[in-house]
């Protein structure tokens, strides 16, 4: 067994145990071992991906465990559940805001909730930095979903509780059993700080740290897996591009065939607020970047049918203005002022942020824009 291979499969194990301890890490409080790592073959599944790729990450099925449902704080108890600075998942549905801090889903993985009156799916991988919430309707039924243990390219392999078929995160479907073939509804999501998304959305809630398992929240469970520069992977990973560096955060944007990685360090050294007019798979689109709290978003830009234009009028409170109109457009892609006052972009539900060496493995031939 290599070397990589090990330090990444103890890690994994490490993590689960002393979360599974409520302590500081030590292996001595359980009585089991871990599964020897490796390429697993799911049983009794058939799989569209080679098995020979799907690595056992150390906790089987619910070892990570999902939350169901979590405490939730709104109003003024919510001000001071996380920091301000604090990275959160931000989901807006029918009008009802929610963050999801990431400090709880670094130990959590998967959430299965209900937001303005639907049911949702909201997921974030440790090892690729990716967040992305689906709608978790599959062929009519809503599926509740688990951490399976299992993963593909470093990235999360899901199961739902009722055919126990393995949907790889990154991949937006199923690989392995009954509903192999099926996708998931992908929704839009940002990832920013708890500060930005709450002067966005000053009615939203927040998942809570009371969510009935003993993790330490405080603490990044990974070390510094997540530096920009840090090109150790905890499992086997195909090649990826090395013209940035490997856990750089990007928006990674996909449409149909095409796809672009959008930089956080290249947009930010555009300048401290960033409106990008890009085509992605002969679709207009509008990436925008605000320093202040690092986060990026992916809009379509069509109003009323027609491709608009965008420019940063107020870099300081991230306004922007559109060329053919002169509206006036928040951070949210709603315009606040001018003809078009009201309308809204619709944001791009396959655009997400992720470590960029993991966006170039399942895009091998993705375009890096010129900035």
């Amino acid at each position: 067994m290599s070397n990589h291979l090990q330090s990444g499969h103890a890690t994994r194990w490490a993590i689960w145990t002393a979360a599974f301890c409520g302590v500081a890490l030590n292996l001595a409080c359980v009585d089991v071992e871990p599964s020897e790592p490796g390429p697993k073959n799911p049983p009794d599944l058939q799989c569209s991906l080679p098995t020979s790729a799907i690595f056992d990450g150390g906790p089987g099925p619910d070892g990570i465990p999902a939350l169901e449902y979590p405490e939730l704080a709104g109003g003024p108890a919510a001000e001071f559940v996380v920091r301000a600075d604090d990275r959160v998942l931000g989901l807006e549905i029918n009008g009802a805001a929610r963050a999801y801090p990431l400090r709880i889903m670094w130990w959590h993985e998967l959430v299965n909730d209900t937001l303005g009156g639907e049911d949702v799916l909201v997921s974030y991988c440790p090892l690729t930095g990716s967040g992305l919430a689906f709608d978790p309707e599959v062929n009519g039924q809503i599926r509740n979903f688990g951490v399976s243990g299992l993963l593909y390219e470093n990235n999360l392999m899901m199961f739902d509780r009722d055919t126990r078929s393995l949907w790889n995160q990154l991949l937006l479907g199923s690989q392995c059993g009954p509903e192999r073939g099926a996708e998931l509804t992908r929704l839009p999501i940002v990832e920013t700080t708890w500060g930005a998304w709450r002067s966005l959305h000053p009615q939203t809630t927040i998942v809570t740290l009371n969510t009935g398992y003993s993790r330490d929240y405080d603490r990044y469970p990974y070390g510094t897996y997540d530096q920009p520069n840090n090109a150790t992977t905890f499992f086997p990973s195909s090649p990826w591009d090395r013209s940035r560096p490997p856990k750089e955060l990007v928006l990674g944007v996909h449409e149909g065939a095409a796809s672009a990685a959008y930089p956080l360090e290249a947009l930010a050294s555009v300048g401290s607020a960033v409106a990008l007019n890009d085509t992605v798979g002969g679709r207009p689109i509008l990436v925008t970047y605000i320093g202040a709290h690092r986060t990026m978003r992916g809009f379509y830009r069509t109003v009323n049918g027609q491709e608009a234009t965008f420019v940063v009028a107020d870099s300081a409170g991230f306004v922007l203005r559109d060329a053919e109109t002169g509206s006036l457009w928040d951070a949210r892609g709603v315009a606040v002022a001018g003809p078009l006052q009201g309308a809204a972009l619709e944001q791009l539900a396959d655009a997400y942020t992720l470590f960029w060496f993991s966006w170039s493995v399942f895009h091998p031939s993705t375009r890096l824009p010129d900035l």
